[in-house]
């Protein structure tokens, strides 16, 4: 069976206790959260096997990270603890219509630091798939660990996914995200990204950029835009459409990660063989489910749940 390895960000969400901004916000609830993290808890509960790949601090919300992962079905034996460095944190508010407020505090996270030197033990095989963004790139030592795993991952005949999931608060110079997305973007056979990340990466316009990021090994682009759907755009030039799900949204944290994840999920119980209309509907789904519950991982949900829900 192919496993979905996934490095990147590990962090406690503490999110608010009701709408507002964080400057009035009292009260917040501790999770889990990461975009990959997210993103692999995801294909575990679609009944895939997944393992993830990171760095906490040797500290209570580091073991409560580990603890979480583990309890829902994660590998959690490629994740290292680090006595120098600390367990990411990130304060989330939310307004009426989930959109969201962050603060990062991480200048000296452990995620940011974790070496090739930790994954010297991760093996791939041919029907794995290595995924990640780009919140873990902003350091050399990061940035040489991941293509480290993408080099090993490759030369197994491993599939490389990324997302940039772009948050411009944690980079000083959006030139350097911006290069930074764009060498990444270089070893990818699948790119989930948004609309607006898309042009701000490509700096065109919705459909030129998505001509321009087909000009290396990528085969298949997802394009999310929000409560309005998804689209996939596959090498060949074929495009499928989903124009998204009306659900009542009460938090929107996680919900691309949940897309991204559900995907994924049937990309590895496909083995060559892809409705990809199909597989886009049921991303979609799931990322619409994610959004009607609050926190990213206490939301998601199996397909029973989803299609249920979600019509």
């Amino acid at each position: 069976m192919s496993k979905l390895y996934s490095v990147g960000e590990l962090l406690i969400d503490f999110q608010s206790v009701g709408t507002g901004s964080l400057k009035d916000t009292a009260q917040f609830v501790k999770n889990a959260g990461g975009a990959p993290a997210n993103v692999c808890v995801q294909a575990v509960k679609l009944g895939q096997q997944a393992a993830y790949l990171t760095k906490v601090g040797n500290d209570g919300f580091g073991e409560f990270l580990i603890e979480t992962l583990k309890n829902e079905g994660v590998d959690t034996s490629y994740i290292r603890t680090s006595d120098k460095h600390d367990t990411s944190l990130a304060f989330v508010s939310f307004k009426e219509d989930g959109e969201r407020q962050f603060s990062f505090y991480r200048r000296a996270a452990a995620d940011l630091y974790f070496t090739a030197e930790d994954f010297k033990d991760v093996q791939f095989e041919a029907r794995d798939i290595l995924e990640f963004g780009s919140v873990a790139l902003k350091t050399e030592e990061a940035r040489s660990a991941h293509k480290y795993l993408i080099k090993k991952a490759q030369s197994a005949g491993a599939s490389i996914f990324f997302d940039p999931n772009l948050r411009f608060n944690l980079w000083e110079d959006k030139e350097q995200l911006r290069g930074t997305v764009l060498e990444f973007a270089r070893y990818a056979d699948v790119i989930k990204v948004g609309v607006d990340e898309l042009e701000f990466i490509t700096g065109l316009p919705a459909e030129s950029a998505v001509k321009a990021m087909f000009n290396g090994r990528l085969k298949i682009l997802l394009v999310t835009d929000g409560g309005k759907g998804a689209k996939l755009y596959l090498a060949d030039g074929r495009r499928f459409d989903c124009g998204g799900y009306k659900v009542k949204a009460v938090d929107t944290t996680g919900a691309g990660d949940s897309f991204f994840g559900a995907f994924i999920a049937q990309y590895m119980a496909g083995n060559g063989e892809y409705d990809y209309l199909e597989m886009l509907q049921f991303a979609c789904k799931c990322g619409a489910y994610t959004t009607t519950g609050y926190g990213a991982i206490p939301a998601m949900g199996n397909r029973q749940n989803v299609d249920k829900a979600v019509k």
